[in-house]
């Protein structure tokens, strides 16, 4: 089993307790409402999330758009997601296989893209610009180091294959994207940023 099914595995063995732990944090309205407010449009809004989980952040985003899609390749997540945003539409897919719609206003990937590695994130940007409206937002979190990294953790839930990035990275590996919003943070012992890119 590769770690990527590894990582699949644990979120599909431990959907239960990591979707109580999420409730602990909460959803992430603040940055959701910023990526919504950096939308360049007065028309309904469209959106895309990659990596939904078990749609904690799916709910605030319904509020403020008109229509919604989550993905995520763990199906006993979406299992959950379903029965806590009955008004959500949600699928199993991951970042690279999902079939984008064309004309999204905004793609949210709240701690999603760091299961991804960098060779095929390149993928998932040309992707998600092509998807994009002009001047569409692509609003990402991630978890941050000074080099690009990965790291297998291991703990309660199972194991997770984890990629390492930080806002250069992201910047050059973004073509067609300009970062518009970027925001620095320490959860726990870990880094984490957040970057908003508008396409070009």
């Amino acid at each position: 089993m590769s770690c990527h099914q590894k990582t699949i595995k644990t979120y599909d063995d431990s959907a239960s307790d990591l979707a109580e732990y999420f409730k602990g944090i909460g959803p992430r309205v603040s940055d959701i409402e910023i990526a919504i407010d950096l939308v360049d449009s007065d028309l309904p809004i469209r959106a895309v999330e990659i990596g939904c989980g078990d749609g904690r952040d799916a709910t605030e985003i319904i509020k403020r758009v008109s229509w919604y899609q989550g993905f995520d390749p763990s199906a006993e997540m979406l299992k959950i997601a379903k029965q806590t945003v009955p008004n959500g539409s949600f699928i199993k897919a991951d970042a690279l296989s999902f079939d984008y719609p064309h004309n999204l206003d905004v793609v949210f990937a709240f701690a999603s893209l760091l299961h991804v590695s960098k060779a095929d994130l390149t993928n998932v940007f040309r992707k998600v610009h092509k998807t994009l409206k002009p001047k569409g937002i692509f609003y990402i979190s991630l978890k941050e180091s000074s080099h690009y990294t990965k790291a297998i953790k291991r703990d309660a839930f199972g194991e997770r294959l984890f990629y390492f990035y930080n806002s250069s990275i992201i910047k050059e590996l973004a073509k067609g994207f300009k970062s518009i919003h970027e925001d620095h943070q320490k959860i726990g012992k870990t880094d984490w940023f957040t970057i908003a890119l508008e396409k070009n």
